[in-house]
């Protein structure tokens, strides 16, 4: 099986917007509308500025041969950015730090074994063809979701400590796991 990655684009509004609308999805994604205009937005080139996260998120689409499955969201984390202190700490002195949300939206791939291996491979992908430099990954589960929790950890992440996530967006005020994973960064010669 191929596990494939490509940024969202109109074609997987449909897919994308029911899964938003699936109840495993709604427990721990953040549904506001402020975040799916920032979808929408991405999705037709971010020709307008955003308020959600100063639209600085990327909306990658999960495929398993060719059949969409999930989301993944990165984010560049740096020291300017309004982020929880515990997440100051952990970002890369050396190269490029991102925040990750993934989610499996397509029913019919939960509890097959999706979760760890699509994030190994999203990493790989991620720092072969978008950032090279990319060498520290940050997740943030809410406590109360031990199996993404459990996911991450099979990718790969380490828990760190557990924090209640500052800000206004979706899962504020919740106690969170701050998860990380850190690579060497690659070194591409020209």
């Amino acid at each position: 099986m191929h596990i494939g990655f490509e940024k969202a684009t109109a074609h997987h509004k449909e897919a994308l917007f029911a899964w938003l609308g699936e109840p495993h999805v709604q427990e721990f994604w953040d549904n506001t509308q402020d975040h799916k205009e920032d979808i929408l937005n991405f999705m037709g080139g971010r020709k307008s500025p955003s308020s959600y996260c100063q639209g600085k998120y990327v909306y990658w689409i999960t495929t398993a041969d060719d059949v969409p499955f999930g989301l993944i969201m990165t984010i560049q984390e740096t020291q300017k950015d309004p982020i929880d202190e515990i997440k100051l700490e952990a970002l890369s002195r050396t190269g490029h730090t991102y925040g990750i949300d993934y989610m499996i939206g397509n029913k019919e791939f939960l509890g097959k074994g999706y979760g760890a291996l699509t994030l190994i491979k999203f990493l790989d992908f991620f720092r072969k063809t978008f950032d090279s430099m990319a060498d520290t990954f940050l997740i943030d589960p809410e406590t109360n979701n031990p199996r993404a929790t459990h996911t991450y950890e099979k990718a790969g992440f380490e828990h760190i400590d557990d924090f209640i996530l500052g800000g206004d967006l979706s899962g504020y005020q919740k106690p969170h796991h701050l998860m990380v994973k850190k690579f060497n960064p690659l070194i591409t010669t020209s």
